[in-house]
């Protein structure tokens, strides 16, 4: 086996001194010590990779992301040490996508790569000689010609529905919903043209036109707080470059990462694994949010949770749809997925709420959040201020509803 060897890609300072006296004692006698990502990507290429990696994530952890992944594709190294505090669910997610790719990874979070932590990390550690490689491929398979059902006349159209804090009801943000709205006033779900828009390739740009139209509904209203989530198609989260451009969208659209949120069905199955977990941990890295939606319909639940970087959790419909029936089974299942949200941190969000004793049943369950037809059907982008505007006297309604119902 060829000598050890070893990059370290750190600011300068004791924390990189520390690390390069602890990988001298484990053996490794040829060391790199860099501060940049490009640098350090023409010094692993130009020896043919290295046996370890030691990369600090504090710094531009969204350009540290693209260097781990290029690193990992290349294999241009055995193994990855991860060190700096990460955003809350980002380190496994991480961790997978490399693991995926044939890298061994290990967290040193923000304690120094002192010798003792690294030879504890590095135990079973059994580096096989880092070669440059080739590329992994990502292929996506399309189809060709105009699809049947698009639709021709018309605009498509953001439709938000509210998201209320279950204790008091109040609006925080909303869902934004595609429909199609033609000529003639008749409004379209997306049930009569998803299916043709995803034919045709433009879920992207009916994403970014639905952003552009929930954005600027908000800003009208002087709104710097409210959120917005919308949903996402597996295959959109399996494009090169899908967390850029959706970048790129806010930064054009002039609006904070940390507002939105963007929802994947449970049930439907996320397509090129690596491409789609470097995706969606992007996402994460820039601040939106990430939400597992219609929890508790599908089978890959538990998978799911533990291998993304969700921040919410929404229950399905059913769940809460007859949790005022007596059934003691349903009410055992809804209680102990709220605390499973809770245990891993997530907000949890009850959807299909339509009366005021499911609302009661969730604020005795301390539910997080809720949506449904109680507090407010989709409504078109244009009628949300007139919707904020009367939300105190709905609030009072919704009050006085719960006042002369007795608990069930």
């Amino acid at each position: 086996m060829p000598p050890l060897s070893a990059l370290v890609l750190q600011a300068s300072g004791l924390h990189r001194s520390t690390a390069v006296t602890a990988l001298h004692h484990l053996g490794y006698s040829f060391l790199s010590e860099v501060s940049s990502n490009a640098y350090a990507l023409d010094r692993l290429r130009s020896q043919g990779g290295v046996h370890l990696l030691i990369c600090d994530v504090r710094i531009d952890p969204v350009a540290r992301l693209e260097f781990l992944q290029t690193v990992a594709r290349e294999r241009l190294a055995d193994g990855v040490v991860v060190s700096g505090e990460m955003a809350p669910g980002t380190w496994s997610a991480l961790s997978h996508l490399l693991q995926l790719q044939g890298m061994k990874v290990f967290w040193l979070g923000n304690d120094a790569a002192t010798l003792e932590r690294l030879r504890a990390l590095l135990s079973d550690f059994q580096p096989a000689g880092a070669q440059l490689g080739l590329p992994l491929a990502e292929t996506a398979a399309g189809e060709d010609g105009e699809p049947a059902g698009l639709p021709t006349r018309g605009k498509l159209r953001a439709y938000l529905q509210p998201k209320v804090h279950v204790a008091t009801a109040q609006v925080y943000g909303f869902e934004v919903l595609a429909r199609w709205q033609g000529d003639d006033g008749a409004v379209l779900l997306p049930g009569d043209f998803l299916a043709a828009m995803r034919r045709a390739g433009k879920l992207d740009s009916m994403l970014f036109e639905l952003m552009g139209q929930a954005v600027e509904a908000l800003r009208n209203q002087g709104n710097n707080e409210l959120k917005l989530s919308f949903n996402l198609e597996a295959e959109q989260v399996a494009q090169t470059d899908f967390a850029a451009a959706v970048e790129r969208n806010l930064r054009t659209l002039d609006m904070d990462p940390r507002r939105i949120t963007f929802e994947l069905t449970e049930s439907s199955p996320l397509h090129a694994p690596p491409l789609s977990l470097e995706n969606v941990l992007r996402l994460r890295l820039l601040g939106c949010g990430l939400a597992i939606d219609d929890y508790g319909c599908g089978h890959s639940t538990l998978q799911r949770l533990m291998e993304l970087p969700f921040t919410e959790l929404k229950l399905d419909r059913h769940l809460v749809a007859d949790v005022n029936n007596g059934d003691p089974r349903r009410l055992v299942v809804l209680r102990n997925a709220l605390a499973l949200g809770r245990d891993l941190g997530l907000r949890v969000i009850a959807e299909g709420v339509e009366n005021a004793a499911q609302l009661r049943q969730l604020q005795q369950l301390e539910c997080d959040c809720a949506q449904g037809f109680l507090f407010g059907k989709p409504m078109d982008a244009s009628q949300v201020g007139h919707f904020l505007r009367g939300a105190p006297l709905r609030l009072q309604k919704l009050e006085a509803v719960q006042a002369l119902r007795p608990a069930q």
